[in-house]
């Protein structure tokens, strides 16, 4: 099966993983000769509820009883999507209520630059360095590494990046910045914070420039911090907020949050600026609500600061240089891209599956289900205790 693996599905790296899939459930991911492998990456933060849950699978079979693809986004008034609308609507702040549902976390932020653009008429947009937004030509844009992009080039012009958490780099937003895209939680960089003096100083510098604030928290969203959204730890509140990767409970779904006001303003100055045909899938929206469901009554946000606060405390192996957390998102900094292999390598004999950073390869991802338990944890802590 390996060997069809390789000659059939197109590599993105030279070492795939290659873990062969025989099915998952619950924390576990088993292969084909029915092993169990604790999940430690969520399929980077994709699968925060666990996998196999019953209520999601159900929703899943009976939206498809029901119709799947019917046409285009947004020509067809679904039940599912605006259910899903209206539950998140109700626990995020005022202003937040117009969902464009997407399918991918690189088109959400596509189209945000191109709302951005249209609703200020001006063309500029900041970014935080070591930020990682996507993988299209337009969130490719926004990655600071000259040397990655230099064969996509000629990439969007406009693009200012300032340093993530630096409160003098804010002076370059100014009158021609139509948004400031930043994560949260830098998450490929290796889960780093900005002081809550910066968020402030980064919101009011928007609000005196004009400048939109996106928050991409297509990683760090549903859950995963603690948190709905790691913004309402108490960062600033956005203009535009993206949601992805675990918004769909394990489908393919994305999608740009912000006001009916200023959305309008993407299809009133220009009708038809961006278009989805799968966007909002019935199926998806279905697996998103039952998902949102279980993780509000299962407690699982109140969880995953448990156990992420279980977690670090736990780890005293003097190799770990650093611990950064939020909830259930953690880096352990070993310092060193090999160590960190071998340290995946030695996890994976003992039944365990985790994964690196993009941009920070000297740390090791550990970003468990929010449904993890605590004999599980402290399983991952005396392990990775005595490497």
């Amino acid at each position: 099966m390996r060997q069809q693996f390789l000659n059939y599905i197109a590599q993105t790296s030279e070492v795939p993983q290659g873990f062969c899939m025989g099915r998952a459930k619950g924390n576990y991911l088993f292969d084909r000769e029915g092993k169990a492998y604790l999940d430690l990456s969520s399929g980077f933060g994709v699968s925060n509820l666990g996998h196999g849950v019953p209520e999601v699978l159900d929703a899943i079979a009976s939206q498809s009883r029901e119709y799947l693809h019917t046409n285009v986004y947004g020509e067809h008034v679904q039940k599912v999507q605006i259910r899903l609308a209206e539950r998140l609507a109700d626990l995020l702040p005022a202003g937040l209520d117009a969902f464009y549902y997407l399918t991918s976390g690189s088109e959400a932020v596509d189209a945000a630059i191109k709302l951005s653009r249209l609703a200020t008429g001006r063309t500029e947009i900041a970014v935080c360095r070591n930020a990682y937004h996507g993988s299209t030509l337009g969130a490719e844009s926004l990655r600071s590494d000259e040397e990655h992009k230099a064969p996509f080039l000629p990439l969007l012009p406009g693009v200012r990046f300032i340093q993530f958490g630096e409160s003098d780099d804010l002076a370059q937003i100014g009158p021609q910045t139509a948004a400031v895209f930043t994560e949260v939680i830098q998450a490929e960089a290796g889960v780093r914070f900005a002081d809550p003096d910066w968020w402030k100083a980064l919101r009011a510098r928007c609000d005196q420039t004009g400048s939109l604030l996106v928050l991409d928290e297509i990683q760090t969203g549903m859950g995963r911090t603690g948190k709905l959204f790691a913004f309402m730890h108490g960062e600033a509140v956005p203009d535009i907020l993206l949601a992805g990767k675990a918004l769909g409970a394990g489908m393919p779904l994305s999608a740009l949050i912000t006001s009916q006001t200023l959305f309008r303003q993407l299809f009133r100055t220009l009708p038809l600026a961006h278009l989805s045909t799968f966007g909002g899938h019935p199926v998806s929206c279905a697996a998103g609500l039952a998902g949102l469901n279980v993780l509000l009554r299962d407690g699982l946000m109140e969880n995953a600061r448990k156990m992420g606060k279980r977690l670090a405390e736990g780890l005293l192996n003097p190799m770990i240089r650093d611990r950064r957390h939020a909830g259930l998102f953690m880096a352990a900094e070993l310092g060193d891209a090999a160590i960190t292999l071998r340290w995946i390598a030695a996890l994976y004999k003992e039944n365990m599956l985790a994964e690196s950073f993009l941009f920070d390869p000297g740390s090791l991802r550990i970003a468990p289900p929010l449904s993890i338990r605590e004999s599980e944890v402290d399983q991952v802590v005396a392990l990775l205790n005595r490497l």
